[in-house]
């Protein structure tokens, strides 16, 4: 970093409401409504305030349907700077434990709206989850697959209620998960605030359109999204756009288990699984499965053709 980038970056840090601005939004993705929320400062004033940090880096920002939110850049050697910063400070400081018991209420506000959306939806939930099985062996199964791969920076494709998204961004460096509702966008965000993965991101984002550059995702998760995606085949194209020359593909899905009596409706054929996989030109690296009682859980691991 050139001297005059860290003396601009200095003087926005000479300023403890930027400061504690800056310390708020490396805990999450919050908006303006929130930080004034929080801090009590004037609405004009957290605007001005935020403006500066995100000129000079430290902080990014993203529309969502009325509202900015911010957050804690994911950018080197910027967030660097920051994590090296926030861990200087005195933790015990009286405003930062006024800010952070602020933060706190508003997030068990999040989190009971979020358990309001899943309950909206309980019946197809309750459907899902009697075929998931044992969430920690599943974690398991997913950490075996990506142990000797670099899993980087990360893309989980509708993402749902973060489910996969909180589990591969424990490995990663940095990530998104994106959805098209808006209300599992504020469970997914939710959830991995929950979590304290702060270097993960969720976006409200059409799966068939991302508004990402072409190879710039490590990893990308397709969990569960194939028995309900109506064009799968432009689904896998489009991830393969955005995943880098050397990243790798992971795709869960339920398929239909050799002994089953009766085929469930949520399975997808592992075959066309492979055949949209190689019309995207990814190539399959590894099959697991977890077996059940009336279907399969199959994680397909796939990398570019090169």
């Amino acid at each position: 970093m050139q001297l005059d980038q860290m003396s601009q970056i200095a003087k926005a840090l000479s300023d403890d409401s930027r400061l504690r601005l800056l310390a708020l939004c490396n805990r999450g993705e919050l908006t303006v409504s929130d930080l004034v929320k929080i801090t009590g400062l004037s609405q004009p004033r957290t605007s001005r305030h935020l403006n500066i940090l995100q000129d000079v880096g430290l902080l990014e920002s993203f529309r969502e349907r009325h509202f900015i939110y911010y957050r804690g850049t994911l950018a080197s050697p910027h967030k660097q700077i920051v994590n090296r910063l926030l861990q200087s400070v005195d933790e015990d400081d009286p405003i930062l434990v006024e800010d952070a018991r602020h933060w706190r209420s508003l997030q068990a506000e999040r989190s009971a709206l979020a358990e309001t959306y899943v309950e909206a939806e309980i019946p197809d939930w309750l459907e899902l989850h009697q075929y998931h099985g044992d969430s920690t062996a599943f974690a398991e199964h997913v950490s075996a697959l990506l142990k000797d791969h670099d899993v980087g920076h990360i893309l989980d494709i509708a993402t749902g209620t973060g489910r996969m998204l909180c589990t591969v961004g424990k490995m990663a460096s940095s990530g998104y998960g994106v959805d098209l509702s808006d209300k599992m966008v504020i469970v997914a965000r939710n959830a991995i605030e929950t979590a304290k993965l702060n270097h993960l991101s969720v976006r409200k984002e059409n799966m068939y359109a991302l508004r990402f550059p072409a190879e710039v995702f490590d990893t990308i998760t397709i969990d569960q999204v194939l028995y309900f995606a109506d064009r799968p085949a432009d689904l896998f194209t489009e991830a393969a756009r955005v995943l880098k020359s050397s990243g790798q593909l992971l795709v869960v899905a339920f398929t239909a288990h050799d002994k089953a009596s009766q085929d469930v409706a949520i399975t997808v054929d592992i075959r066309d699984i492979i055949n949209w996989l190689a019309d995207a030109e990814l190539s399959v690296e590894q099959i697991d499965k977890i077996p059940g009682d009336s279907l399969d859980i199959s994680l397909i691991l796939a990398s570019k053709v090169q």
